[in-house]
C-alpha cells in the first residue's frame, strides 16, 4: 500500500529479491506485462507482482485464511480521511466457492471518478497454488474496470 503511488520506490524494495523469470512472472501477472519477485519468509514464501497498468498483487504460498481476512479488514474496511472505505460485492473479482473466498473493499471520495480497490481472495485448499492473494489497483468508479487475478490451481 505505501508504495502504490511511487511504484518504482516498490521496485527498488525489490531490488534484493530474485525477480521471477518471464515465464513464471507471466503467470502471477494474469497473462500482462510486468514483473514479479520471489520472496522466501519464514512462515512461506511469497510472490509480489506489478503489473505495467499498476495493479498490484501478492500471493502467499501457505496462509490462514482466517488470519488473513482480519488482517485484510484491519487493515481496508477504514480509509484514512478524506477518503471513505466501501464494501464491493466481490462477484466477478475473484472465486467464492467452496474452498475459496473473494473480499473487496474499494476507498475513494464520493466526488472521485476513480476509486482504489482492494481485492483478497483466500483458499483453504493446502494444494491451491497460493492460498492467499491481495490486490491493489486505481479502477473508474462507473464500470469497476479491475480483470482480478485469480487464484490458480483451486477446485
Amino acid at each position: 500500500m505505501k508504495h502504490f503511488y511511487s511504484q518504482d520506490n516498490l521496485r527498488k524494495a525489490m531490488s534484493d529479491a530474485l525477480e521471477a523469470p518471464v515465464e513464471k512472472a507471466e503467470f502471477f501477472l494474469g497473462g500482462n506485462p510486468g514483473k514479479a519477485w520471489f520472496v522466501v519468509a519464514p512462515s512461506t514464501a511469497y510472490v509480489v507482482a506489478l503489473r505495467d497498468d499498476t495493479v498490484c498483487a501478492v500471493f502467499a504460498q501457505h496462509a490462514n485464511p482466517d488470519q488473513v481476512r482480519a488482517g485484510f479488514l484491519a487493515l481496508v474496511a477504514t480509509a484514512p480521511e478524506p477518503l471513505v472505505a466501501e464494501a464491493q460485492n466481490a462477484t466477478g473479482l475473484g472465486p467464492n466457492d467452496a474452498h475459496t473466498r473473494t473480499t473487496a473493499y474499494s476507498w475513494s471520495r464520493p466526488e472521485d471518478k476513480d476509486e482504489l480497490l482492494f481485492v483478497l481472495t483466500t483458499s483453504d485448499n493446502n494444494d491451491a497454488t497460493a492460498q492467499a492473494m491481495v490486490s491493489m489497483s486505481l479502477v473508474g468508479k462507473a464500470n469497476n474496470s479491475f480483470k482480478a487475478m485469480p487464484l490458480r490451481g483451486t477446485p
